[in-house]
């Protein structure tokens, strides 16, 4: 396909809204920050908060809160950056909508095999379909202006 075929053919998706999606997923993983420079204390809080009172000091649980929290990062980042430019990265777009959204029930298992309390389990499984569902919206549904 050359040039001119490919900005001939008329846009598929909002990529404002792409943007604005992408921008929102990645502000919310930013939240993993502090848990890399204070994953005891980030483990510590996050245990309390979820019911299961203070958590022993494992290195292991400090080794993989702290590597999690570098790839929630990484991830944020990414996503900023591919929503820099939704048109020439839309594919990588269209695959992060649909991998949100096999990651919903797969979040399911893991918090319920966890044993992880009702509220923890619906706020991951929903904001990975929600998510999902909202980057694909934006990249099938309506036009740019």
């Amino acid at each position: 396909m050359n040039e001119t075929e490919s900005t001939s053919k008329p846009e598929r998706g909002n990529p404002r809204l792409q943007r604005l999606v992408l921008r929102v997923i990645s502000a919310v993983s930013f939240i993993a920050l502090p848990a890399i420079f204070a994953p005891q204390l980030a483990v510590e809080k996050f245990s309390v908060l979820l019911g299961f009172g203070k958590p022993p000091h494992l290195p292991l649980l400090i080794y993989m809160t702290s590597g999690a929290s570098c790839v929630y990062l990484a991830q944020a980042v990414l996503l900023w950056l591919i929503s820099c430019d939704v048109v020439r990265y839309r594919p990588l777009i269209v695959f992060c909508g649909w991998a949100y959204l096999a990651f919903s029930p797969l979040f399911l298992w893991i918090d319920t095999q966890a044993g992880m309390p009702s509220f923890q389990v619906a706020a991951d499984t929903l904001s990975c379909l929600i998510a999902g569902a909202a980057l694909l919206a934006a990249c099938y549904c309506g036009r740019a202006t």
